[in-house]
């Protein structure tokens, strides 16, 4: 399913074109049909005039509803559908897997990736850290939550997407000590400027630490640098 989401997304142009050419000549065909079939006098040829007339209606009707079927599809129905999948993590630089195996912690017992210069060891950071180097102020950004949030119940999420050249996006979470397996909730392939992606049912998960994982890709199905934030769900019981 996923596999065709991103074909009627990635190629919607040349979807509508060929449709719409297709479209035209079934229309042509039809208007030629019609004008004959009142056109004749004798049965037999009204019959196969009739017969032309009903095979274009049909196929020129078919094509306006796949038409609107892409339309709907690529504007409405896409960017909502909760897409439930693993998707592969990253290649990490050595650099990176450091990172995660000798992390800080902060006072609150949040991962704190790295420390920016002048600051506290340990302090909470809510900037972006070395494995989100894909956050890019305006562009690809998460507005809440950040990192060192502790956030519960249905939590809306914020973002800003405006990446140039995007195809589409998704977001997806996964334990922080368990970035292997990426679960992905949602998926879209319009601009969202500081408005929300959808809420996200943290009492469906356990209580601990999390990254939200924000993905863009591009108009060759390439994934670029994803925005990372690093929270805890804590729900009461």
């Amino acid at each position: 399913m996923l596999e065709l989401f991103h074909f009627l997304v990635d190629y919607q142009i040349w979807i509508y074109a060929v449709l719409g050419v297709l479209a035209l000549i079934y229309l042509v065909r039809l208007i030629g049909a019609w004008r004959e079939r009142y056109a004749t006098i004798f049965g037999l040829e009204r019959e196969d005039a009739q017969r032309r007339l009903n095979s274009a209606l049909a196929i020129f009707v078919l094509l306006l509803l796949l038409i609107g079927a892409e339309f709907v599809l690529v504007t409405f129905v896409i960017p909502e559908w909760p897409l439930v999948m693993l998707t592969p993590t990253p290649t990490m630089s050595a650099e990176e897997e450091t990172m995660i195996q000798n992390p800080n912690t902060s006072d609150s017992g949040l991962v704190v990736i790295s420390t920016p210069q002048g600051a506290a060891p340990g302090e909470t950071v809510s900037s972006v850290s070395v494995l989100s180097s894909g956050c890019i102020a305006n562009q690809l950004e998460w507005l809440s939550p950040v990192s060192g949030d502790v956030i519960d119940g249905n939590y809306t999420l914020e973002a800003t997407v405006n990446v140039q050249d995007m195809a589409f996006y998704d977001w997806a979470f996964s334990p922080v000590n368990d970035q292997v397996n990426w679960q992905t909730l949602s998926a879209g392939n319009l601009p969202v400027i500081e408005g929300p992606l959808g809420l996200w049912a943290t009492t469906q998960f356990a209580n601990g630490d999390y990254v939200l994982r924000l993905t863009v890709y591009d108009l060759n199905n390439q994934a670029l640098p994803p925005c990372d934030v690093y929270i805890r769900v804590l729900n009461e019981d």
